[in-house]
Parts: structure tokens; sequence; C-alpha cells
């Protein structure tokens, strides 16, 4: 083991990071980044649990924005110092594309135990673990066995406290500009601890594969184990590089085939009287970093949310002329900022720089540009780091669906190439990143006084963005890095 180095926090390093974001792009091919109704009572309700430690403040899951450094506190946002509870807060594992680890150690006690999972961002730092002379803080740098354009693009937090450990989803870096001037989307719960031996379900299985892609130490992994996840209602979507060999993975499927299987397992769930608006969704799709979208991608990437195949969507719908991958594209919108809102930012360039659109695949002609839509945000003259997806089906105003929130943007590096079948599996062809992610399933939406609100199991969801989003106009073009 060496000596924790080359994390500092200064300026410098700062422009570095950002500046390495762009060396890792090839062609849109790779990822970089990096509200009140009830649901019915069809839904299936999270397991009753005889007693609840009284310190779990968020037990069955909730949705935050990051607070903008100039902007009031307010229900909807978080700040990193109200996620990580200082005082409660024994040990930590982190993940992040970017990592700032003399900014984020500021967040904890000086005995905290910290172990990060960070991509190695310059030609020095080689995968492998890393601690400091302490033993305080470890590093762990994946290996990606030779492939060259791979990241670690994953964004969680595991805060370990007494009595239970709270799992936090983010599309927020480790550094203070993902925290501050940049707004992202949050995902929080706490989990008591198990006082008994570790009890299989889902959810932990697919946590706990997931850290083990990511080489996350074994006592780590003992210690989520021994976690109650019985009250998980999300479902766990990630990435690896498809590349890796098979004894580096430890989940069943991943990206868009991961996508495509729990979407199918939604489609056995909803209301038999709902099921029939099914196969009329539209998917909203925001990220911070703009991948090579075809029509061709563009149909896979909606099968997948629908849990369909191509045959299966031409049985529903009836309609051979509305199968073609083209017309299956229309029903995509891809939300990205213009240059007018970039350059209308109240923050300047640095998160500016953070938002990753490569002019080449703008000006492709099999680029689907009539895809692309203008968002608002819901903060004013702010950049949205978020990467979201949002499904709506039903026939008043589309009021049912799912939602995505996490690390994946709109790519194929981070969601991967499929293969459809004709049975409606799936399989995946390529995939570039690691990334980390979960669904929402049985979302509503709710129109009053003229404003979307969106509830998962009987909370407000915020969305750093509003639900009108319109088609891109004649003079808009996208916030793009000029090549």
């Amino acid at each position: 083991m060496s000596r924790l180095e080359n994390y500092c926090s200064d300026d410098d390093q700062t422009k570095q990071q950002l500046q390495q974001f762009d060396d890792l792009v090839d062609d849109g091919i790779i990822c970089i980044s990096d509200t009140e109704s009830i649901p019915d009572t069809q839904q299936r309700k999270p397991p009753e649990l005889t007693q609840l430690p009284a310190t779990l403040h968020y037990p069955d899951g909730v949705v935050r924005l990051t607070r903008m450094v100039d902007s009031p506190l307010s229900p909807d946002v978080v700040t990193l110092d109200q996620l990580i509870r200082k005082p409660e807060v024994e040990k930590v594992l982190v993940t992040s594309f970017v990592l700032d680890m003399d900014w984020l150690l500021r967040h904890f006690n000086e005995t905290t135990k910290v172990v990060a999972v960070a991509h190695s961002n310059n030609k020095e730092e080689k995968p492998g673990v890393y601690t400091s002379e302490s033993g305080r803080v470890m590093v762990i740098r994946p290996s990606f066995n030779g492939l060259q354009w791979s990241i670690m693009h994953s964004k969680i937090m595991l805060l370990f406290c007494k009595g239970y450990m709270r799992l936090v989803v983010s599309s927020a870096n480790f550094f203070s500009i993902d925290w501050t001037v940049l707004q992202n989307i949050v995902f929080i719960q706490d989990f008591p601890l198990l006082e008994d031996a570790p009890q299989e379900c889902e959810f932990g299985r697919e946590l706990v594969g997931a850290l083990r892609d990511l080489q996350v130490p074994e006592q780590v992994i003992e210690q989520v184990r021994r976690v109650d996840f019985s009250r998980a209602r999300a479902r766990i979507v990630t990435s690896v590089p498809s590349k890796l060999p098979l004894e580096r993975k430890h989940l069943k499927t991943y990206g868009l085939a991961r996508l495509h299987q729990v979407a199918g397992e939604m489609r056995t769930k909803i209301n038999p009287v709902k099921a029939n608006t099914w196969f009329d969704t539209t998917l909203y799709c925001y990220g911070s970093s703009m991948g090579k979208l075809t029509s061709g991608y563009l149909c896979d990437l909606y099968l997948c949310a629908l849990g369909s195949s191509l045959s299966e969507y031409r049985r529903k719908t009836s309609r051979d002329d509305a199968a073609t991958q083209a017309a299956i594209s229309q029903n995509v919108n891809i939300g990205f900022h213009t240059q007018d809102q970039a350059n209308q930012n109240r923050f300047g360039d640095v998160p500016r720089e953070c938002i990753k659109f490569r002019s080449t695949l703008y000006f492709d002609e099999a680029y689907m540009s009539s895809r692309l839509h203008k968002v608002t945000p819901v903060v004013d003259r702010v950049l949205m780091h978020a990467k979201v997806m949002v499904a709506r089906y039903g026939e008043n105003n589309k009021e049912n669906g799912w939602l995505y929130l996490g690390s994946h943007n709109c790519t194929p590096a981070a969601w991967g190439y499929v293969d459809m079948a004709r049975n409606a599996t799936t399989r995946i062809r390529y995939l570039n990143n690691f990334e980390f992610g979960i669904v929402l399933p049985e979302v509503t939406f709710e129109s009053m006084f003229g404003r979307d609100t969106i509830t998962w199991n009987g909370t407000k969801v915020p969305l750093p963005f509003k639900l009108k989003w319109e088609p891109y106009g004649q003079m808009d073009l996208p916030c793009m890095n000029m090549e």
C-alpha cells in the first residue's frame, strides 16, 4: 500500500479535473459528466416493521435537490452537511468520477473511516488500493483490464451510523462545484441494522453485487449485508464495462438490459385498467452529457423502458407504420441546455464546463436533433448536472409512470447497446462505464394550478426541471463544446 496522494482542493486541481472531462470523450460514445397525491390502493405497500430506530429520518426514501450556494433552504433541497449528519457517522463509503478528498474530509469528524472508489483522472493515478499513513482513508481505483476509454462514473454514498445505514444515490460528484453551483438530484433512504444473521432480499443482493463490481473490500460489503432492506421499494440499475472478464461481474443484467428487466416487472404490477396505456408511454430523458443518439438507439431505449420488444410493440399498437425505428423514437424526448441558457447561467464558466455536447455529434446527419427539447430549471439561471429519466403513461395527461435518477446520462456509453430479441429478452452488446442509479416505480403525476406534481410512495418528488418541455426552435442550439 502506498500513501494517499494527489488529492488537493486548490483552483489548479479543480481546473485540471474539469479539463480531464474533455480527454475522456470519444466521438460521443464515451459518457462524460459527468409533487401531491396518494398512490391508489392497488399499489404495493412497503412491509411493516414492528419498530424503527428513532434516528431514521428517511425510513421510506425521499428525493431531494442539491441546494445552490445562493439559494434559501427549502423542504425540497439538501446540502451535503445535512446528508452527512457529522456527529453520527462512524464509517463512510463514497464512489465518484471526480473526487476532491480534502474537500470531502472536511465534512466528517477526524475519526470517521473513509473508503472511496474513484476514477483515475490522469496517467499517474494507477488502478489499485491506496491508504493514508494513519489508515483512516482508503482510495480504490478500479481496474479496467486495459480498456482505454472506460470510466468509473457511479456516484453513491453509504453512511454507517449507530443503528442504521444511510444510502445516498445521486448525480453529484464529490467536489464542491456539484454541491454548490450545479443542480443535482439525490435519493436518500435510511435502513436499520439487523440484529441477527443477514436476510437475503433483491435490493440487498443488487447493492452488494454492484459494490463487488467496483472492487469494494469485503469487510465493507459484510457490513452492508447486515442491513435490513425490507422497506426498499426503489430498484437498482447499474452498468459495468461489457469487456470486463466474467469473474469481475456479480449481477445478471446491466444497462439497458437491466432497465428492460425492471420495466417488464413493473408492467405486471400495474392496474389492469391502466395496462392498455402502457404502450402509449412518453419518455423524457435529461442528462448533462450528450452521446451519439440515432433513431435506432432511441428505439431500443424506448422499448427497454417499456420492457418490450419490437414484435410485441407492433402487436399491441396494431400499427406497423408506427412501429418503425424512426417512428418509435418520436416517443423519446431528450432534454438539454441551450447555448442561451448556458450563457445566462448566473455562476459563470465553471459550471458550463461540466455540460458536455460535442459539436461534431450535433452536426452529424445521423444525430436525432429533432428530439432535442428545451428544459426550464426550477431554479432560475442555473445549469443542471442531474441525470433523470421520466416515463409517463395513462389517458388523462399520462398520470402514471416511473422515474430514474442516478449517474447514467442518456448515452450509449452509460446505458449500452443491446440486441433486442423476438421473445422480449435483451442482451447487452456493448457497455462502456461503471454507473449506478435507481428506478422509482409507480409514480403518479397530477396537474395542480397549472403545474405538474409528482408523487412516489406517498411523498412529493422534486425535479430540477419543469415538466413542460418544448422542442428546440429554429434559432436554438445546444450548449456545445466547439472543436
